[in-house]
């Protein structure tokens, strides 16, 4: 929703066409549409959407937040700004409950609104829920929780998606249908579970069951979506390569109609494939955090662009992923704070703690050598 305009304009002609004096057509073939091209645009057929993993909130982000007044989580989108500004529309996964005082990190996580506020005011438009913690306090955390997201949907516009009031709210509103640009998509995110603890009465949260996923889909078809895209929570936690269930789930999607596939959960970046024209990117890895074993400081943001060629379907153009990096407290800057690789490569002097600069380089290089996301 932040997208200024630079662009490429393509021109569909025919030969019938009548030219004035001096114009010299230029045709677009297909193979350039599959090249790589600006995030910036102003085409009414092209939509980016922007990915990033697992906003943790563990104790040590708690503290570090804390002020006289409440918490103050500055910093924490500052440095990916240009991402998210050059989206349409951004989405982050909220890995914790919401305004259960007292606020916890692991295992049961409860984070302050502040947190929602920080997000959406760098633009993050849209926040999901379907994760192994959104039951840690409750049914008073999810009373509080949802109550926090209708909240910072009426100051903001944010939308959040994954869990619902009651089961009339999830038919509703499941899979969440969003429109800007002339596109229509349609955004299933569910989760494997609740790390054994029940959802109450009244409340939902979507799963993995694939009779769901199937009735999700379905509708996102009746309701004209151009494109699907899954956002699962699934995986082994800390593995680089993704499991024997994660390869399965994501070869039925595939067939059963979804365009893409976004995962989180594994707390480390995870590698991509192509199954039957569906793109899957099986885990973005965390966001933010206070985790520091091996990988867990390296994330992926992923830009996923749709366009909408005049009489035909909507595609998902190859997605294209960053390395980002969460330096905690007193490395990079006084709080905690995420990074985009790539703008930091060569700035060493510039970290209070030079170290976790060259664990960054170091980190990510190997990531890379397994994963290989810049094939």
């Amino acid at each position: 929703m932040k997208a200024t305009a630079i662009g490429i304009i393509c021109l569909v002609l025919t030969a019938a066409t009548d030219f004035p004096p001096g114009f010299e057509p230029r045709f677009i073939n297909e193979k350039e549409l599959e090249m790589p091209v600006p995030l910036l645009h102003d085409r009414p057929d092209t939509l980016d959407m922007l990915f990033i993993g697992d906003v943790m909130m563990h104790s040590a982000q708690l503290d570090a937040a804390k002020t006289d007044g409440g918490y103050d989580f500055s910093g924490y989108f500052d440095n990916i700004d240009n991402l998210i500004n050059e989206a349409d529309i951004a989405v982050a996964n909220m890995e914790f409950t919401v305004g259960t005082r007292p606020y916890t990190g692991y295992p049961c996580f409860s984070a302050p609104y502040e947190i929602l506020e920080e997000a959406a005011g760098h633009g993050i438009d849209i926040m999901l829920s379907a994760n192994n913690h959104i039951a840690d306090k409750g049914a008073k955390g999810f009373a509080a929780t949802i109550g926090a997201y209708r909240k910072i949907h009426d100051e903001y516009g944010t939308v959040n998606t994954g869990m619902y009031a009651d089961s009339a709210a999830q038919d509703r509103e499941y899979p969440l249908i969003v429109e800007k640009n002339g596109l229509k998509v349609a955004l299933l995110n569910f989760t494997y579970g609740t790390n054994g603890i029940p959802v109450p009465c009244p409340y939902k949260v979507n799963g993995t069951d694939t009779v769901e996923l199937k009735r999700a889909i379905a509708k996102a078809v009746s309701d004209s979506a151009d494109i699907i895209i899954a956002l699962p929570h699934w995986g082994t936690e800390y593995r680089l390569m993704p499991d024997r269930a994660q390869k399965s789930l994501a070869e039925w999607l595939a067939r059963n109609g979804v365009d893409a596939v976004i995962g989180t959960h594994p707390h480390v970046p995870q590698g991509k494939e192509t199954i039957n024209g569906c793109q899957i990117v099986y885990s973005l890895g965390n966001y933010i955090s206070n985790m520091s074993l091996a990988n867990t400081q390296a994330g992926l943001a992923a830009t996923v662009r749709i366009v909408k060629r005049y009489g035909k379907e909507a595609k998902v153009l190859p997605i294209q992923l960053e390395y980002l990096w969460c330096s905690r407290a007193g490395h990079k800057e006084s709080g905690f704070t995420t990074v985009v690789v790539k703008n930091e490569e060569g700035r060493r002097d510039e970290w209070a703690r030079p170290q976790d600069y060259d664990n960054m380089l170091s980190t990510c290089r190997r990531i890379e050598r397994t994963i290989k996301i810049n094939e």
